[in-house]
């Protein structure tokens, strides 16, 4: 039985990895929530686009000569 056979090695080894298992949890769950945070900017940002590009639109029917 080599040194690296021992009980106190497999057990400072499965709790080495549970360790890296959790920061990846909190890696992924920091990421998640980045890219809702993304999400939710961008739709505002259409929505708002998608606005002014319609205000423009009846500005420039109002104008005479359907100029801007």
């Amino acid at each position: 039985m080599t040194s690296t056979d021992t009980k106190a090695h497999w057990k400072r080894r499965a709790l080495r990895a549970e360790c890296e298992l959790e920061t990846m949890r909190k890696i992924r769950a920091v990421d998640t929530s980045m890219e809702i945070k993304l999400v939710r900017e961008n739709a505002a940002l259409r929505i708002a686009i998608d606005e002014i590009s319609e205000l423009l639109d009846d500005l420039s029917f109002s104008l005479p000569g359907d100029k801007l």
